[in-house]
């Protein structure tokens, strides 16, 4: 059982990676919060009618429903809207680097915090991914032509949204870990957590003035519409049911260095999609993060 585990980490990484493509024009025309906001409540209700429908509704303890509003608000409500926050200044590339930081976050959580060993093959791991993300900062300049490459505002903002989208990453997940081991459905965990993002959203485009309110939603086109959808589809609808089954089948150290692979999935999508080949640095830093991610977890 492991080794689906081990797939559906390796799912999720994909599904983030695919998922960040698609958010760049939508995100850009409708800013992180309205954006994540229609996304999440499509995502939320989608998720809400396969359970109904499929008879897998099976709500978990009082106890556990707290654990998970409190994991929704931190790792998606936050995460989320953080995350998005990078890919509208800096790139999906480049965003989902500074994601792969959630590793040596969750290394450093699961040291600290559940008791788990390490030896000194896993600071370098650490001191590896950040090598890679700061190779890929220093090269920025070099990047592609292509708008996906460009900085669309301040990079330092971009850059504080990129680390602090996996620190609440990191932190999400280390929340739901005790109930998930203990064999909760992921779907029904994700969509309780989606839901409390979808509150937490919802409020702040109806409470936040400069965010729009209804009105921004008339940019939308059909196209970007369906985007939306199908990037909320992906990357919370499947991505996080996967990451949370594998957690739920895998150690957490296996099923984090897979997740975390993103990086290097996006590079060939990118070049496809823009038909622009990535810089070399940006081949080197990536590999470097993902490499470094693999040693934080070896022999813990």
């Amino acid at each position: 059982m492991e080794f689906i585990g081990y797939l559906a980490a390796l799912g999720a990484a994909t599904c983030w990676a695919v998922s960040s493509m698609l958010s760049v024009g939508p995100v850009r025309q409708l800013g992180p919060i309205p954006f994540n906001a229609i996304r999440m409540f499509m995502v939320a209700l989608f998720l809400t009618l396969f359970l109904i429908f499929s008879g897998q509704w099976h709500p978990p303890s009082n106890e556990d429903i707290g654990i998970l509003i409190v994991s929704g608000f931190i790792g998606i409500f936050l995460g989320d809207t953080l995350l998005f926050t990078a890919v509208k200044i800096l790139g999906p590339r480049m965003a989902g680097l500074l994601f792969a930081c959630n590793a040596p976050m969750s290394f450093a959580f699961g040291a600290w915090l559940l008791g788990e060993h390490y030896v000194w093959l896993n600071i370098l791991g650490v001191l590896g991914v950040m090598l890679g993300v700061f190779l890929a900062i220093a090269s920025r300049g070099k990047a592609g032509a292509h708008q996906w490459e460009q900085t669309l505002g301040q990079a330092s903002l971009g850059l504080v949204a990129g680390f602090g989208a996996a620190l609440c990453q990191s932190i999400g997940t280390l929340v739901v870990y005790d109930i998930m081991k203990g064999g909760q459905d992921p779907i029904f965990a994700t969509m309780i957590r989606v839901w409390v993002a979808v509150i937490c959203l919802g409020l702040a485009v109806f409470t936040v003035k400069s965010l729009g309110g209804v009105a921004i939603y008339r940019q939308l086109t059909r196209r970007s519409l369906g985007q939306v959808f199908i990037s909320g589809f992906l990357g919370m609808g499947v991505g996080m049911s996967l990451l949370l089954w594998g957690v739920n089948l895998a150690p957490l150290g296996i099923v984090s260095i897979l997740s975390a692979t993103t990086p290097i999935i996006l590079l060939p999508l990118v070049w496809y999609a823009t038909k622009e080949r990535p810089s070399m640095m940006s081949f080197i830093a990536a590999a470097i993060v993902v490499a470094g991610t693999s040693l934080i977890f070896v022999a813990v």
